[in-house]
């Protein structure tokens, strides 16, 4: 895999999430903020890999896989 993609995946995979942290801190703050610290980061991770492993990276990974053939050359052998 060619460091392109690697690098690509891994600032997308960030991106992605920072964003998902974020909005649950801005929809459940209140409610989370009730929590321990503990149990508060148990919520937060368990919901971040769930969607991450389960919903995000496979379609990123689509998503990048379409764009790096789209741009890749084509040899007529």
């Amino acid at each position: 895999m060619s460091i392109f993609i690697r690098l690509t995946k891994t600032l997308a995979a960030w991106l992605v999430a920072f964003l998902t942290v974020t909005a649950i801190f801005t929809l459940f703050g209140d409610q989370l903020g009730a929590l321990p610290l503990a149990l508060r980061s148990l919520v937060i991770s368990g919901v971040l890999v769930t969607l991450m492993v389960n919903l995000v990276m496979p379609a990123l990974s689509a998503a990048i896989a379409r764009g790096v053939a789209r741009h890749r050359p084509r040899y007529f052998f």
